[in-house]
């Protein structure tokens, strides 16, 4: 009888989707290649959704070799089947590889003594050698990239020799081309794709597996045929979502072609519908052509313009370069021309970064004219990173905490689950844990008003007409300056932001979850917006009075008739899951033409102008609080869909007496 080999790699289930298992797929399309291999091993059916262990450990029947992936979202999980299986089939070969694995092993050998091998880097070359070398003993010493332990004496024992680097990455099948996944695809599951077109990376930053973790600075490429040819797969095949995980999209000119294969598989099959990247940050030509021509089929949610931080003192501490702000405004503009959605990402956390530098790193993304998102991410820290190094935390006096994984949008784990974790850094030299805590609040009001637009034109209004911060207001808000007794849900809000923060600092999630909204994982600005939804004009009451307070505390003299006008127009705008019916609303200012332009090079000045809106959005979510949640904040948020569409025209005299009034 052939020796079983079982492949594990648990990944999450969002709702009904999941990704087909790459890591095992390309292990088992290389090794069946080496006929020793058929002739003597069965690979039996992947074991790649995250399970309760009795569900998982009952597909083991009499297992020869069992292999783990392993990263943050299935790590404890892992651990806990391989150990079941070491105790149940003791001379099962255990082997580790992934992200999550460290390189220096002796504390994790030592940690989890059932656990035979571990694996550096790509895994394809070395798995099929510790199979091929496994049929003859258990002496692994010349097999580079690994560390093993030692059949005699259960010793640790480092092979420091890696792998070549190698070029042409399609000496590794793919397992799309090879068959590897067709007894899944009969499944009653939503299917996703992850594809490389290259490995490698060429920068070293400090918070990022990819670069140093990778092992190398060099790209490795797979052919250009191959590739199209697993587009088509993913058309023929019906894959709706296929991520692309090579580090820098766009950083090579035959990267749009590759996106052209996948719009020509759309073209003929309809799928995949959408093709997501990582978009390099220093090839702004390829990048714009690959982004407006998935743009133009609907394939992207939006273009990434990252940057993680605007401090150089943060940026050079994690080996960071970005591009300088004014080619960052141009492109934006470059991109808000063609009416394509582009978001930036900020990492809160960063050794050297302060508290005043963060706020004025958003200021001045904020300032450069991006409409659509700014995500802040905590920072977190992985294995076999720059950050994760002991004499590196101390250098810069970092603190983390260490709280139980909830993966954004992913359905809620219940309680018999094992948990998972994540680390995030807390405090810095820079950053006191009492800097970190109000930043972070600053940054959900901040992503609550611009990226869920809850408050994006009120702010927009602010800052152009009377040269005001963004990032005052947001300030404002977050230390509870409000004063009025009226103010009421944004102050609750707030406090809850607070106690989400004191909550993680003990140790808990940083997630909620509403189940009115669905039973699953939404990010606190995002739990934030859907509280407010449910009282949105009780909130809009609120924020006119807290935009008064605020102009007030800088003795700032406004238009009460000019504010009230645009507090309405963002209230109109904002979706909602109850029916409210087709309305126009009559201006006394020329309020939807100034919003229209705002971001236009034909800008229109503010000014008493009567003109009619109409809102001209179709949807009606008829009281369904989980399919409005579901389009609006979890599909919306990248695309741009969380604004209601609308239309204006200028009025005429005659029409003064309809002003101001809702028909």
């Amino acid at each position: 009888m052939k020796k079983e080999i079982y492949l594990n790699e648990y990944n999450v289930l969002m709702s009904n989707a999941v990704y087909l298992p790459l890591v095992s797929g390309l292990l088992q399309a290389y090794a069946t290649a080496a006929p020793v291999i058929r002739e003597n091993y069965q690979f039996m059916p992947f074991l790649f959704i995250r399970n309760h262990p009795e569900k998982i450990l009952s597909r083991y029947k009499n297992p020869c070799v069992a292999a783990f992936s392993v990263s943050m979202w299935n790590m404890n999980l892992s651990i806990a089947i391989a150990r079941e299986v070491k105790n149940k089939f003791p001379g099962c070969l255990i082997v580790f590889g992934g992200p999550n694995v460290p390189f220096r092993t002796d504390n994790f050998f030592r940690q989890y003594p059932f656990v035979d091998v571990t694996v550096r880097g790509e895994g394809e070359q070395t798995f099929a050698d510790l199979l091929t070398r496994f049929l003859e003993s258990k002496d692994f010493r010349d097999i580079p990239g690994i560390s093993y332990r030692d059949y005699k004496n259960s010793e640790c024992i480092k092979n420091l020799k890696e792998r070549q680097f190698i070029k042409d990455m399609d000496i590794y099948p793919s397992p799309y081309l090879e068959g590897t996944y067709d007894s899944l695809l009969s499944k009653d599951i939503d299917f996703q794709a992850i594809i490389e077109t290259n490995r490698g990376c060429p920068y070293m930053c400090s918070y990022c597996f990819w670069g140093r973790g990778g092992l190398s600075k060099q790209y490795g490429v797979f052919s250009l045929d191959r590739v199209r040819k697993i587009a088509e797969w993913c058309g023929k095949n019906k894959i709706k979502y296929v991520f692309c995980a090579d580090s820098n999209f766009g950083i090579f000119k035959r990267d749009l072609e590759i996106a052209r294969y996948f719009v020509d598989a759309k073209l003929k099959y309809g799928f995949p519908e959408k093709f997501r990247v990582c978009y390099a940050k220093n090839a702004e030509d390829t990048v714009f052509e690959i982004g407006k021509l998935l743009h133009k089929h609907s394939m992207e949610k939006s273009i990434t313009m990252a940057r993680q931080t605007n401090y150089p003192v943060a940026a050079h501490n994690v080996g960071r370069k970005n591009i300088k702000m004014d080619l960052f405004e141009k492109l934006q503009k470059k991109y808000n021309d063609e009416y394509i959605p582009v978001y930036t990402e900020l990492i809160l956390g960063l050794p050297g970064e302060t508290y005043d530098s963060f706020l004025h790193g958003i200021e001045e993304i904020l300032q450069s004219g991006i409409k659509n998102q700014v995500f802040v991410y905590f920072c977190q820290v992985y294995p076999n990173t720059e950050l994760a190094d002991k004499k590196y935390q101390e250098k810069f006096n970092i603190s983390t905490v260490r709280i139980p994984l909830h993966e954004t949008h992913a359905a809620v784990r219940s309680e018999d689950c094992i948990p998972e974790c994540e680390e995030l850094i807390v405090s810095t030299a820079s950053m006191p844990v009492d800097d970190w805590a109000k930043m972070a609040v600053i940054s959900w009001i901040m992503q609550l008003f611009h990226s869920l637009k809850l408050g994006f034109y009120v702010m927009l209004y602010v800052t152009d007409r009377y040269h005001v911060k963004y990032t005052g207001l947001f300030e404002y808000i977050a230390l509870l300056k409000m004063k009025s007794d009226q103010v009421k849900i944004l102050k609750k809000e707030v406090m809850n932001f607070y106690t989400a923060i004191d909550s993680m600092l003990q140790g808990n999630s940083r997630m909620r979850n509403l189940h009115e909204f669905g039973d699953i994982y939404w990010d606190q600005e995002e739990a934030c917006y859907l509280n407010i939804i449910c009282n949105k004009e009780y909130f809009y009451d609120e924020l006119h009075e807290v935009m008064k307070e605020y102009l007030g505390s800088m003795d700032i003299e406004y238009d009460e008739e000019e504010l009230k006008e645009v507090i309405d127009y963002q209230r109109l705008v904002i979706p909602h899951f109850k029916s409210e019916g087709d309305m126009k609303y009559h201006f006394k200012h020329n309020i939807p033409e100034y919003f229209d332009t705002y971001f236009s090079e034909n800008r229109s000045e503010l000014i008493r102008k009567p003109q009619v809106m109409t809102l001209t959005d179709t949807r009606d979510y008829q009281g369904d609080k989980k399919a409005f949640a579901k389009e609006v904040v979890l599909y919306g948020r990248k695309s741009g869909g969380m604004l209601r569409s609308v239309q204006w025209h200028n009025t005429s005299p005659k029409d003064e007496l309809l002003l101001g009034s809702l028909s």
